[in-house]
Protein backbone atom coordinates (compact mmCIF):
# COMPACT_ATOMS: atom_id res chain seq x y z
CA UNK A 1 0.00 0.00 0.00
CA UNK A 2 2.70 2.35 0.97
CA UNK A 3 4.46 2.02 -2.95
CA UNK A 4 0.81 3.89 -4.05
CA UNK A 5 0.96 6.37 -1.35
CA UNK A 6 4.70 7.50 -2.54
CA UNK A 7 3.76 7.08 -6.19
CA UNK A 8 0.97 9.97 -6.26
CA UNK A 9 2.83 12.62 -4.06
CA UNK A 10 5.51 13.98 -5.43
CA UNK A 11 9.08 13.98 -4.05
CA UNK A 12 9.39 17.78 -4.02
CA UNK A 13 6.80 20.14 -3.09
CA UNK A 14 7.14 23.19 -5.41
CA UNK A 15 4.84 26.81 -4.97
CA UNK A 16 2.32 27.79 -1.85
CA UNK A 17 1.27 24.76 0.13
CA UNK A 18 -1.78 27.06 1.53
CA UNK A 19 -2.13 29.81 -1.38
CA UNK A 20 -6.23 30.20 -0.13
CA UNK A 21 -4.79 31.54 3.33
CA UNK A 22 -2.88 34.40 1.81
CA UNK A 23 -4.84 37.63 2.60
CA UNK A 24 -7.17 39.25 -0.25
CA UNK A 25 -6.33 43.51 -0.72
CA UNK A 26 -8.70 46.14 0.57
CA UNK A 27 -11.18 46.84 -2.20
CA UNK A 28 -12.74 49.63 -0.33
CA UNK A 29 -12.37 53.07 -1.77
CA UNK A 30 -12.15 55.90 0.12
CA UNK A 31 -15.99 56.93 -0.71
CA UNK A 32 -16.55 53.82 1.31
CA UNK A 33 -14.07 54.19 4.09
CA UNK A 34 -15.65 57.54 4.53
CA UNK A 35 -19.64 56.54 4.64
CA UNK A 36 -18.63 53.49 7.41
CA UNK A 37 -16.90 56.31 9.23
CA UNK A 38 -20.15 58.77 9.16
CA UNK A 39 -23.10 55.94 9.36
CA UNK A 40 -21.08 54.89 12.96
CA UNK A 41 -20.68 58.47 14.17
CA UNK A 42 -24.47 59.25 13.47
CA UNK A 43 -25.25 55.90 14.96
CA UNK A 44 -23.40 56.70 18.28
CA UNK A 45 -24.93 59.87 18.20
CA UNK A 46 -28.82 58.48 18.05
CA UNK A 47 -27.94 56.13 20.52
CA UNK A 48 -26.15 58.73 23.12
CA UNK A 49 -29.51 60.74 22.13
CA UNK A 50 -31.78 58.32 22.56
CA UNK A 51 -30.29 57.32 25.86
CA UNK A 52 -30.81 60.68 27.47
CA UNK A 53 -34.27 60.85 26.53
CA UNK A 54 -34.60 57.62 28.12
CA UNK A 55 -33.07 58.80 31.31
CA UNK A 56 -34.91 62.06 31.38
CA UNK A 57 -37.91 60.11 31.13
CA UNK A 58 -37.20 57.97 33.58
CA UNK A 59 -34.96 59.74 36.20
CA UNK A 60 -35.50 59.88 39.65
CA UNK A 61 -36.80 63.53 39.28
CA UNK A 62 -39.94 62.59 37.63
CA UNK A 63 -43.28 63.08 39.43
CA UNK A 64 -46.66 61.20 38.97
CA UNK A 65 -49.67 63.70 39.44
Amino acid sequence: MSEHIEDVLPEDPEGELVHWMAPKPLQAGPVVVTSAVAAAFVLGAATALGALALWRRLGPDRRYE
